[in-house]
């Protein structure tokens, strides 16, 4: 399973394209193409991950999906003291 998504991308690229297109010149492309980018980022996984927030009745405990997820995912690498809080 893998929690990166491409499509996080998608609301900052049209916008660097944008800037592009308007200046035709790389540097403000990049610097200002650039910020617009990585300020667009987090609000673009806003969509992708706001299902995760649902509330999930699983065994008898209410539980967010991206916490299920989490407690059914297995993480081979992960430490020994990481573990389930009850």
């Amino acid at each position: 399973m893998n929690f990166v998504f491409p499509s996080t991308m998608i609301p900052g690229a049209p916008v660097m394209d944008t800037v592009m297109l308007l200046t035709r010149n790389w540097m403000i492309t990049a610097l200002v193409g650039g910020g617009a980018f990585g300020l667009l980022f987090y609000p673009g996984n806003w969509t992708i991950f706001g299902p995760t927030h649902l509330p999930l009745v699983a065994e008898g405990v209410l539980l967010s999906v991206s916490d299920y997820t989490g407690f059914l995912y297995v993480r081979t690498g992960t430490p020994e003291y990481v573990r389930l809080i009850e």
